[in-house]
Formats: C-alpha cells, structure tokens, sequence
C-alpha cells in the first residue's frame, strides 16, 4: 500500500530526525524510487507558512525546497474538488476542525494510502474511527 506523509512526517524525513526510527527512513527511501509516497499540496502550503512565519527554515525559496522534494520522487496529489467536499464532511466522523488535517486525511482516504503522522489528534481520530489506516514512523506501521 502506498503512503502519505503528513506534514510533520514529511519535515522529519527531511531533515533526517531521530524521531523517524531506520526502518521507517528505509521504507520511504524504498517507496520514493518506486512513486509510493506521496503528499497532499496542502503539505506545501503549511510548510511555506512556517518558513514565513520563522517556525522553520527551509534554508532556500520554498518553490525550490517543492521542487527538490519532487525531484527525490515525493509524488504530489493536488486537492481536487473530491478532497474538498471530503474532507469537510469528516467532521460528521468527530474529526476536528483544523482544514489542512482534514485535507490530507481526506486526501489519503480517497487515494486508498496509509497516512504517516505524528499528529496525536489525527492517531486518536483514526483509532476511533477506522477509517484510515496509519502508518508510524517510529515503529513503522499503527493500527
């Protein structure tokens, strides 16, 4: 099954973080020289508001940092208008209210993917719910 890292994954990937345990790193590495991990567009637009913020630095322009990502083979799935409709109505599940979240998890959902998160909001949603399966990058895989 493929993946999709959320936000917080996706940083971490990055910059190498000891919070993503070696067999996870190995499974994304594996999975970007085959197209099995992806991100929502929406990851690129809370990533460019943290970088203008000062939360982080991306260390170059943020269309650079996208495009570098895409380059490693991080596939990008845009918000179609199925996602938007989708992720809103997750709240009829109790997921919260925060409308990136709801993206990526609606847009993991409608792809058929695991989503890799940290988000303990998104892990109590999922495990409440079941209707998402995650994976965790400190252990691999949570169910």
């Amino acid at each position: 099954m493929s993946l999709l890292l959320d936000t917080n994954v996706l940083l971490r990937v990055v910059v190498d973080s000891i919070d993503i345990s070696e067999t996870f790193k190995e499974e994304v590495e594996s999975g970007l020289a085959v197209g099995r991990i992806s991100i929502s567009t929406v990851t690129f637009v809370e990533t460019t508001r943290l970088h203008y913020h000062g939360r982080i630095d991306l260390g170059c322009h943020p269309a650079v940092w996208r495009r570098e990502r895409l380059r490693s083979g991080l596939r990008e799935i845009p918000v179609s208008g199925d996602i938007a409709v989708e992720s809103v109505l997750l709240m009829n599940t109790g997921f919260h209210r925060d409308p990136a979240d709801q993206l990526i998890v609606a847009t993991a959902m409608l792809a058929g993917m695991r989503l890799a998160t940290t988000d303990e909001k998104i892990i109590g949603w999922a495990r409440r719910s079941r209707l998402l399966p995650l994976a965790d990058p400190a252990t691999r895989t949570r169910q």
